[in-house]
């Protein structure tokens, strides 16, 4: 089965990876009359060069050792919407797709400069202690979380849930059965999958989950409960190649024993696996990791509630959050 490759984790941890360092800034008087409506208004806004971003983009990543092949043509730009003024410099938060001709395709949102030569972490002002990019950055996300994993359940609450996990994680496990617990005060969960490579076959649980939400939807639910609930983590004496296969053939066969409908994938745990690999349940949960991962998330559990999100398992905030 294909997993995250280096190159495609590269190509996701890019910005975060190239440059780490938030700009953390108390403006000079100059400065904050650039961020005013009013002084803004007297200058012609600049446009997003996005052919100057894409060629820049491009040689960023090919000056870095082992980086994946792209042409700017390659770097479409979906979005770019002007995120904040600072020091005279229009910055632009900008949603895209890395798609190189062989490969799948890995979504990006970013903050670049208007001349697109820049990248931008994040700019705080130190006196308020706020980014001035948060807004646009929460604008953005609010839109890429509607395309982000698949509806496991209706609720009769008011909010919507986006839970982005792996069912081998202990916190994970935790989570979704507190989730379970919840049904009355959200209006709809959503799972999006992204199995860790610390935990060996559960992207084959994942890309079961996958298949049960497309070819059985009606049963997709009890696939969930059974992988956060009940399905054995595989114990490996190394990860080797065929410790490995051992598990992903271990988590295939633990379903099919308890979902003999999927028979109609494979007549055991290993035919299973082989025929998951490449497939398009497959190809979905590494659609929902490349999503996750565009949208800084590079561990789990990761909850949102209306937007807002939940890092780890906190009971409390989510608690808060689920009145």
């Amino acid at each position: 089965m294909r997993r995250i490759s280096n190159r495609l984790a590269l190509v996701l941890g890019f910005a975060a990876a190239l440059y780490a360092v938030p700009v953390l800034a108390a403006p000079s008087q100059k400065a904050k009359a650039a961020q005013q409506p009013e002084a803004r208004a007297e200058k012609q806004a600049a446009e997003f060069d996005a052919e100057a971003f894409r060629r820049n983009f491009v040689a960023g990543l090919a000056s870095r050792a082992n980086a994946p092949a792209l042409q700017a043509a390659d770097v479409r730009v979906e979005a770019a919407e002007k995120a904040a003024a600072f020091a005279g410099t229009d910055i632009y938060v900008v949603r895209g797709l890395l798609a190189p001709e062989a490969g799948q395709a890995q979504p990006f949102t970013m903050f670049v400069s208007a001349d697109g030569r820049f990248y931008v972490s994040d700019i705080v002002e130190l006196a308020a202690g706020k980014s001035i990019l948060k807004d646009a950055r929460d604008k953005m996300r609010a839109s890429d979380l509607k395309t982000l994993g698949h509806t496991l359940m209706k609720g009769t609450g008011k909010p919507a849930v986006v839970y982005v996990s792996d069912p081998f994680c202990p916190y994970c496990r935790t989570a979704f059965s507190y989730l379970m617990g919840k049904t009355a005060a959200f209006s709809e969960l959503k799972l999006a999958h992204f199995p860790l490579t610390s935990h060996p076959g559960a992207d084959i649980a994942c890309a079961l989950m996958a298949w049960a939400a497309d070819k059985a939807p009606k049963r997709s639910l009890d696939f969930a409960r059974f992988a956060y609930t009940d399905l054995p983590v595989p114990k490996l004496a190394d990860r080797s190649p065929d410790s490995l296969k051992k598990a992903w053939i271990e988590v295939a066969q633990a379903f099919l024993v308890r979902f003999p409908e999927l028979k109609a994938l494979g007549k055991d745990g290993e035919a299973i696996v082989m025929a998951l690999g490449g497939s398009p349940w497959d190809k979905a949960v590494q659609e929902d990791m490349a999503k996750a991962a565009g949208m800084d998330i590079s561990g789990t559990p990761v909850i949102f509630v209306d937007g807002v999100r939940v890092d780890g398992f906190d009971q409390g905030k989510l608690g808060n959050l689920l009145k």
